[in-house]
């Protein structure tokens, strides 16, 4: 079956793919890495839509929901979005995780057009093929793109929550994660993925859900946090709680407190890239316009000054200032620990009903999440008792942007282990092959054998005069399915040469219609 729909996808890709170029000379590579400038700012991540915020989900939970520390809110909000389709046995659902400041979207689609974050990885054919998979996203709980958060509104007073909404932990985020999939009549998905917040969800959904979890990726994540984390998101706190606007939290219905929010940008910046990547994309190069470094005073000066006042820029009026300060503080008390039988705080204990197919990727130059902590993440697993557990640890001179800027690196890992078994995609394929071999027996049935023969002939030239003899013997063996023996199919085809014209695959339609009648025994 599996090799009946990869022939029957043969008729939307046409002839065989022929290798296209010649390797780039020495001078052109050289070319190449100058424009390397021109080329990361091309892919610069958005990880929200600008304020675009269209075409979402949202499920609402009308009433309390209880955190692990004993806060609640009134009520639940989750938005999301989807792309894809859930099949019948609804087991090929795919929950993507995303990280601190991202919105649920993560791809463009009819509702919202806009390019989502993940744009490249979600699609036919993509890591996370809509072809096969059902791909959900959410805005995280504590989030600022339509659910419950800081900045929504508490119901019992009609104003924000602003600082009254309570702590929560990363465990919290993704138990809302699961109501919404059992709202959507999902017990169990194919697979977790996520990177950076979305990869330590990733982990501990695989840890606390481990029934509800058919494969898990994790990308520059961890399962604890560390003090050098910590330390970097208490610096953007400080930022934005230095600012006299941010009052508390209490500033919705007054000024924001957007210096705070832009160098609390600035310092996630630095720790979101490369000093390797910097040093080749800006060097100790002057920014534009700028001729004179002795006349600019304390001006920005440099292009890297630039590049983070920019970035800084990006996120006022962008992403609420409150949102950040909890997530952050969920991130920094993450850690999937859990009390051995000698009670000391254990990750294996934490991790040992994670039994599912892992990957695990690290970056080398990830200033956030060191390399060392998603190693550890698999050895974890491994000391478990985890047998399927793959690690990867890139090179990438994105650092920790690299889910977000490297797909030609992280996409084909992705889409390898979502699709490969054990509990891969060869059920998904199956009941697709099953599905499309159905519907052509039943177009075929409603034609004229002539007519329907052409039709063929023609889906599978697309333009061409001729046609592979077993292509055509193959799609033959399908639609006669039941009418007459693959025997009698192969015996038409054997005197023909490998590539046949229409009108030599007309010809057999008579031997084909007299193959009905005849009995071929085994």
């Amino acid at each position: 079956m599996l090799c009946h729909l990869r022939l029957l996808s043969s008729l939307v890709r046409g002839s065989k793919a022929r290798p296209t170029g010649k390797a780039l000379p020495r001078p052109q590579l050289r070319a190449a890495s100058r424009t390397f400038t021109v080329k990361v700012a091309e892919k610069e991540p958005e990880y929200h839509t600008g304020g675009n915020m269209v075409g979402y989900h949202v499920f609402h939970r009308q009433a309390p929901y209880k955190f692990r520390n004993g806060g609640e809110i009134p009520e639940l909000q989750i938005a999301y979005e989807t792309w894809g389709h859930l099949n019948a046995k609804r087991d090929n659902a795919i929950l993507l995780q995303c990280g601190m400041s991202a919105s649920s979207h993560a791809c463009s689609h009819a509702r919202n057009p806009a390019p989502g974050w993940w744009e490249d990885y979600i699609g036919p054919g993509r890591p996370l093929d809509t072809n096969l998979f059902f791909i959900i996203c959410t805005n995280n709980l504590g989030g600022c793109y339509g659910s419950s958060g800081p900045s929504t509104i508490d119901i019992r007073t009609g104003r924000p929550f602003g600082s009254k909404f309570p702590r929560f932990e990363v465990h919290d985020q993704v138990a809302a994660q699961m109501m919404l999939l059992d709202h959507l009549g999902i017990d169990k998905v194919h697979a977790c993925v996520g990177s950076s917040l979305g990869g330590m969800q990733s982990v501990c959904a695989a840890g606390d859900f481990p029934d509800r979890i058919g494969k898990m990726v994790s990308i520059s994540a961890c399962a604890k946090s560390f003090p050098g984390s910590i330390a970097f998101r208490h610096a953007q706190r400080q930022a934005i709680m230095s600012d006299p606007n941010w009052n508390g939290g209490e500033y919705y219905d007054k000024v924001l407190p957007a210096d705070g929010l832009r160098l609390a940008r600035q310092l996630g910046t630095i720790t979101y890239r490369s000093g390797q990547e910097w040093q080749q994309r800006f060097g100790q190069n002057l920014a534009k316009g700028v001729d004179d470094r002795w006349g600019q005073g304390l001006k920005n000066e440099f292009q890297i000054e630039a590049y983070l006042s920019h970035q800084g820029n990006k996120w006022v009026n962008a992403y609420d200032p409150n949102s950040m300060l909890w997530i952050s503080k969920a991130m920094d008390g993450f850690s999937m620990e859990k009390p051995d039988k000698n009670g000391k705080m254990s990750l294996v204990e934490g991790l040992k009903d994670a039994m599912m197919p892992a990957l695990v990727i690290g970056v080398q130059h990830d200033v956030l999440f060191p390399v060392w902590q998603q190693k550890e993440i698999a050895d974890t697993l491994r000391l478990a008792g985890n047998k399927r557990v793959v690690y990867y640890e890139l090179d990438s001179v994105y650092g920790h942007d690299s889910f977000l800027l490297d797909a030609v690196s992280i996409g084909p890992a992705v889409k390898g282990h979502l699709e490969q078994e054990p509990g891969g995609a060869r059920h998904i394929w199956e009941d697709l092959a099953s599905s499309a071999v159905g519907f052509l027996q039943a177009s075929a049935g409603r034609a004229s054998t002539a007519d329907s023969m052409r039709d063929m002939f023609r889906a599978l030239a697309q333009g061409s005069e001729l046609v592979e003899r077993d292509r055509l013997k193959s799609v033959l063996k399908l639609v006669w399915s039941g009418k007459v023996d693959e025997v009698a199919v192969d015996k038409a085809f054997e005197l023909h040469q490998p590539e046949m014209d229409l009108t030599e695959f007309m010809q057999m339609r008579q031997a084909l219609e007299a193959a009905k009648t005849e009995v071929f025994l085994p």
